[in-house]
């Protein structure tokens, strides 16, 4: 059967126009079985995780990477679901390894039943590396919140923590910092946390714009492409 060289073309062009407006891309939902096993994508550096009702929860001062993406913005939904004596849930970005890359908190201190505390380090919670960190400024979190939808992203060497409690994609709050080291970091990205049953996480993603194509899309793509390159071939012949 042939295919001319327009329904080709149109092919590429179609699967191009799919990809530019394709949605974020979703890493893991963790919707499996109860457990402490996070699966072979993911690389628990520090600590623990489990998967927990179709959520994931840390423990200690833990992080996690995601293995296979990177990207310089990321994104989490968090939940407070008990009133812990100090839980937190982090977003990790330019992992390199534990004392250098990006790990954006929010915590809840003192049993509180919403988050309300913001702490940036470089490194992680338990490797914090050089003055750059701020362990609190709670002053920046003006609306403490039980729910949210996290993001984190690099722009240049300023680190921004964007936090949607409407999860409509209109972050309420905006924290940022600036003269981030960007040598020192890595491409890695994943996940932090420290819970006693009070905090969890889930719809690991990667935020509209910084995807890679589907399969199907890329099948489209490389359908037309080669149908292109082969006509060409054929027509210089």
């Amino acid at each position: 059967m042939k295919i001319s060289k327009k329904i080709l073309g149109l092919c590429a062009i179609a699967a191009l126009g799919i990809a530019s407006q394709a949605q974020a891309v979703l890493l893991d939902d963790f919707n499996r079985p109860d457990g402490t096993n996070m699966g072979p994508q993911w690389n628990e550096v520090s600590a623990d995780f489990q998967i927990v009702g179709g959520q994931a929860q840390g423990s200690g001062l833990g992080s996690m990477i995601y293995q296979g993406a990177t990207s310089n913005s990321v994104s989490v939904d968090v939940f407070k679901i008990n009133s812990g004596a100090e839980d937190f849930a982090a977003l990790v970005l330019g992992f390199a390894n534990t004392t250098n890359s990006l790990y954006l908190k929010v915590q809840n201190q003192n049993g509180q039943a919403n988050f309300e505390s913001v702490g940036f380090y470089f490194g992680d919670n338990g490797n914090n590396n050089g003055a750059w960190s701020e362990s609190f400024f709670s002053s920046d979190l003006l609306n403490p919140f039980a729910s949210a939808r996290l993001t984190a992203s690099l722009v240049g060497n300023v680190v921004s923590l964007m936090i949607d409690t409407n999860f409509d994609g209109n972050p309420e709050q905006t924290i940022s910092r600036g003269s981030v080291p960007l040598a020192q970091l890595g491409t890695g990205i994943g996940l932090g946390g420290w819970t006693g049953n009070g905090a969890s996480v889930d719809n690991f993603s990667i935020p509209g714009g910084e995807e890679v194509p589907e399969p199907a899309t890329l099948a489209l793509m490389g359908l037309g492409l080669a149908g292109l390159g082969l006509a060409r071939r054929k027509k210089q012949a």
